[in-house]
């Protein structure tokens, strides 16, 4: 059974992070126990040594002199024992130093094989994209049918009347048009949208389907007064439009 690239590159991955992982933790350990058994060993403790318990005879004098008493128990040497606290403190500092650098190394290490693990890769069913593609393929417009209402809407621009009822008609004409081309309208598309994704089936053509659509929307909407101008713009939308869907 032929066994894929990936596949030999993630186990090999799978198998040598654990390794890692199993020798990192021991032995940052016995690092740390190390150094706590070095700075106890260094540190020590101080050493006292005791006075001399007999006192001195005090000379014969008439005059009673004050002095102060002798200490039991002191240090033999205050500089040891100041040298011994520096490098006590010292070496904690690195005690702890050392166990927050090994925790931190742990938990980037857990983190790294947590997110560099194998997943579970899940078998997918096996379909045709061609059958896919044609299961979501819009409907085609009837073209005949298209046609026959493009020409029906030039005819309407051209009848002697007001020229924003005629760009009006135009446009209503085309709606009606693409109702009946056999393409269904979507649930948010108004009549506007729907005719225009209809037009724009063929290329070439989309520019002068929105002028044709800008002309109706500022009559019938913007309330603007069309003039013979308007009207022949739409003519020559309708014309582009009729010559894209030949």
């Amino acid at each position: 059974m032929p066994v894929d690239a990936d596949d030999e590159l993630d186990a090999s991955a799978s198998v040598s992070r654990p390794r890692v992982t199993r020798w990192l933790v021991p032995s940052g350990v016995i690092a740390v126990f190390a150094i706590a058994m070095l700075a106890a060993s260094v540190a020590g403790h101080p050493v006292f040594t005791p006075g001399d318990s007999t006192p001195e005879p005090l000379p014969e004098s008439t005059v009673q002199q004050t002095a102060p008493p002798l200490g039991i128990g002191e240090p033999q040497e205050q500089g040891d024992d100041t040298l011994l606290r520096i490098i006590a403190i010292v070496m904690v500092v690195l005690v702890i130093s050392a166990a927050v650098a090994a925790l931190v190394i742990l938990i980037r290490s857990v983190l790294g094989y947590w997110r560099s693990r194998p997943l579970r890769r899940a078998a997918g069913s096996a379909t045709d994209a061609t059958l896919s593609a044609e299961a979501v393929a819009e409907p085609i417009p009837d073209a005949p049918t298209m046609r026959r209402g493009i020409a029906a809407a030039r005819a309407a621009i051209d009848l002697p009347s007001d020229p924003g009822d005629a760009i009006i008609a135009a446009w209503i004409g085309l709606e009606e048009t693409a109702v009946d081309s056999g393409v269904g309208r979507g649930r948010s598309e108004t009549p506007a949208e729907f005719t225009l994704r209809i037009l724009l089936h063929r290329p070439g053509i989309e520019e002068p389907a929105r002028r044709l659509l800008r002309l109706y929307e500022c009559v019938r909407f913007g309330g603007h007064r069309a003039d013979d101008g308007m009207r022949a713009d739409a003519a020559r939308a309708l014309a582009e439009i009729e010559e894209g869907w030949r």
